[in-house]
C-alpha cells in the first residue's frame, strides 16, 4: 500500500543549485498532479556565528534610532511613564467592555471605515 500524501503537506528535497542555476526535480511518484508552490532557501555557505550576527544587528538598531533622534523622527511615547501602575484584570475588562445599550463595536469601525 502506498501512503496517500496530505494536500498541503511539504515534502523536502535537498539539491544543489550549479552554475546554470537551473532545477530540475524529479519528484515521488506518488505525488499528484495539479498546481504547486515551490519554496527555494538559500543556506548559508559557512556556519553563522549568531552572537556576532546579533551584536551586528544591534549596532544597526542602534545606529538608526541615534539617526531618527538626531533628525527628530524618533518616538519614545510608547514607553509608560516611570511611576505607571499596571491595570488589573478587572480595569482592563471595564474599560474594553461597551456601555448598556452601546452600538456594537462593528457600526463603529463601518462608520470610521465604510464598508468594503
Amino acid at each position: 500500500m502506498v501512503a496517500q500524501r496530505i494536500p498541503g503537506s511539504p515534502i523536502t528535497i535537498e539539491t544543489v543549485i550549479d552554475e546554470d542555476r537551473k532545477l530540475t526535480i524529479n519528484l515521488p511518484p506518488d505525488i499528484p498532479i495539479g498546481q504547486v508552490e515551490i519554496e527555494v532557501i538559500i543556506r548559508p555557505l559557512t556556519p553563522v556565528d549568531e552572537d556576532a550576527a546579533l551584536a551586528a544587528w544591534r549596532a544597526e538598531y542602534e545606529r538608526l534610532r541615534a539617526k531618527l533622534a538626531a533628525a527628530g523622527a524618533l518616538s519614545t511615547i510608547w514607553k509608560a511613564p516611570e511611576d505607571a501602575v499596571e491595570l488589573t484584570e478587572e480595569e482592563r475588562i471595564r474599560i474594553g467592555t461597551m456601555p448598556p445599550g452601546a452600538a456594537p463595536s462593528e457600526q463603529h469601525v463601518r462608520e470610521d471605515r465604510g464598508e468594503y
